[in-house]
């Protein structure tokens, strides 16, 4: 029995989905029933709870050979860092009392910092935390920015001409499509040989936010689509007005500067050599430019 959490979200419903198709018998663990339904007609055994309560998660992980953990994004949690300690503290228990002994984590590229990352910093307390477990092998996976996060600015593109964060439009951004996270994490839990604290840095291309940019636009007909870095105020207010907390708002905008600092990247492997297949004007060609239209 493989075991994963956030199945409803970007990676875990992916992962689920190759499980799958390998014919591995999986648990998929969501907060809604009807969400993880069609995951459910296909052969999956479902949990359906809070990731927050121990008693749950550590029933659902019971039996498991293997576990897929992430922590869920609470886009209002008044400290973010706190959102991580408590659910980092609530994994660790439940795999604890589970007796699970194999563990593929979601991390980030930056997770190593202790200091100035952003949200990252929660990533890298929990890090900390499985380091700790006794008799638990544990595979850590820290890939880039996701390349579907830029989705959420098509709506901006779409009314404004024009696409920004508080990002420097030429600093390297280490990105990836999460289909490639999702076939290296399914690829360790179908076969979890992997032993100790393995650390796995992923990212497919490594691109400025400007040339990014120039790839979105030549795609959907706005050939002179403009990237603009927003001023931190500016940014924290657009993201407060979306409805995240002021902590988390402030905390990418933190991320930002440390990517414009070069203060983000992979320390596992070459920085200048992706590992993954999926380059961004392949995403854009694939999943950004038919969403866009679909949703015009």
């Amino acid at each position: 029995m493989i075991t994963i959490t956030g199945a409803t979200g970007q990676t875990g419903s992916k992962i689920a989905n190759l499980l799958l198709e390998k014919g591995k018998k999986i648990r998929v663990i969501g907060r809604s029933e009807e969400k993880l339904a069609w995951l459910k007609e296909k052969g999956a055994e479902t949990a359906v709870g809070d990731q927050g309560d121990v008693s749950f998660l550590t029933k659902a992980f019971s039996g498991s050979d293997a576990v897929y953990v992430l922590i869920p994004p609470k886009m209002d949690a008044p400290s973010v860092r706190d959102h991580y300690k408590k659910l980092g503290d609530v994994a660790v228990e439940a795999i604890r009392k589970s007796g699970v002994k194999k563990v593929v984590f979601l991390s980030s590229l930056g997770a190593e910092l202790d200091a100035g990352s952003g949200p990252i910093i929660g990533l890298h307390d929990v890090e900390a935390k499985l380091a700790n477990l006794k008799n638990v092998d544990v595979a850590i996976l820290r890939p880039g920015y996701f390349m579907e996060n830029t989705l959420m600015t098509a709506s901006m593109i779409r009314t404004q001409h024009i696409n920004g964060n508080a990002t420097p439009p030429d600093a390297p951004v280490s990105m990836i499509a999460t289909r490639d996270i999702a076939q290296k994490a399914a690829e360790l839990l179908a076969t979890p040989s992997f032993s100790g604290q393995t650390i796995i840095d992923l990212f497919g291309e490594r691109i400025s936010y400007r040339e990014a940019t120039k790839q979105i636009g030549e795609a959907i007909g706005i050939p002179e689509l403009p990237f603009v870095q927003f001023p931190g105020n500016d940014s924290i207010n657009g993201m407060t007005g979306m409805g995240l907390s002021e902590d988390l708002a402030r905390s990418f905008v933190e991320l930002s500067a440390a990517i414009g600092k070069g203060m983000i990247h992979p320390t596992q492997i070459d920085p200048l050599r992706p590992n993954t297949p999926t380059t961004f004007k392949e995403f854009v060609r694939e999943i950004f430019e038919p969403v866009y239209k679909q949703a015009a």
